[in-house]
């Protein structure tokens, strides 16, 4: 037997058990993740992908309600506090990454294709480089504090200046106090038309591209396995039926077409995180908008 076909039952067979025990518990299932609202606007394709996930598996496990954390922990508090269950039991992730190393259920689905690990630069063009860049050597990377991209850039020799948080990265960016500021494909543009009203300098640099493997999965605190059976169903069956697709191209097709990935200027970085990397120059593959 196909051993999709056969994962598929298997996993049948445990949805099946604990919808027994969610109904003899007739609790509705509470989801936390952190959303502060505006300010978390750009993660607006993951906000929609999990309600998509929810809504689909309504029949299986029933009712629930979303209770979003208005606050952005640093990873090693989100670790804590999706290993405790509490406040938080839904995020996301790269593996390897403190989050999923927490206790934590993981979803091996790359939810964002890649994306994220292509990094497109937001500059002040007051301070960037005009000469043509050869090495990032030549750049002052900015990243959030703590945030767990600055491990792989210490692994490639590059240190990052940090922000204490995502919005103090433009002051800086405007004081001229580092040159680049790498964002995911996901992400960029929004940022960009998001940002430009109030930082008018702000500008997408056109040629370069940042890479490096850092997949995005959901993982799911091990103190609600229900959940976890729910999100790995829901996933399955979006992708089935094709809403995987359609939601992916609806936030990120006409930003990708803007982008101009595959004509950029590559830089390689290895990842601390994934034990068998390659030589991405070789095998770097642009993210498909469609599985089929």
């Amino acid at each position: 037997m196909n051993r999709q076909i056969v994962n598929y039952l298997l996993l049948l067979l445990v949805v099946t058990s604990l919808h027994s025990q969610a109904q003899a518990t007739h609790n509705t299932m509470e989801v936390r993740y952190y959303d502060r609202g505006e300010k978390d606007a750009r993660h607006a394709y993951k906000f929609e992908l999990i309600r998509a996930i929810l809504e689909s598996t309504r029949t299986e496990f029933g009712e629930y309600t979303i209770i979003p954390f208005a606050e952005e922990p640093s990873a090693k508090r989100q670790s804590l506090l999706i290993s405790e269950g509490k406040i938080l039991n839904l995020l996301w992730a790269a593996p390897g990454t403190a989050i999923a190393e927490g206790e934590v259920i993981s979803i091996p689905v790359d939810i964002l294709r890649g994306l994220l690990g292509y990094r497109v630069c937001l500059i002040n063009p007051a301070n960037f480089p005009q000469a043509p860049i050869k090495s990032l050597s030549q750049l002052q990377i900015g990243q959030g504090l703590n945030w767990a991209d600055i491990e792989v850039y210490k692994y490639n020799g590059i240190i990052p200046k940090q922000g204490p948080t995502f919005e103090s990265l433009f002051e800086m960016l405007a004081a001229k106090r580092y040159h680049c500021l790498p964002l995911g494909a996901d992400e960029a543009m929004y940022t960009w038309r998001e940002k430009k009203a109030l930082y008018p300098f702000l500008t997408l640099e056109p040629d370069l591209l940042i890479y490096y493997d850092y997949p995005i999965y959901l993982h799911i605190s091990k103190r609600v396995p229900l959940l976890a059976a729910r999100v790995e169903l829901g996933l399955k069956k979006l992708q089935a039926n094709g809403e995987f697709d359609r939601l992916f191209s609806k936030h990120h097709a006409t930003d990708l077409a803007q982008l101009n990935l595959q004509r950029r200027k590559v830089f390689c970085l290895r990842s601390p995180y994934i034990a068998d990397v390659h030589q991405c120059e070789k095998t770097l593959v642009y993210p498909p908008l469609s599985t089929k």
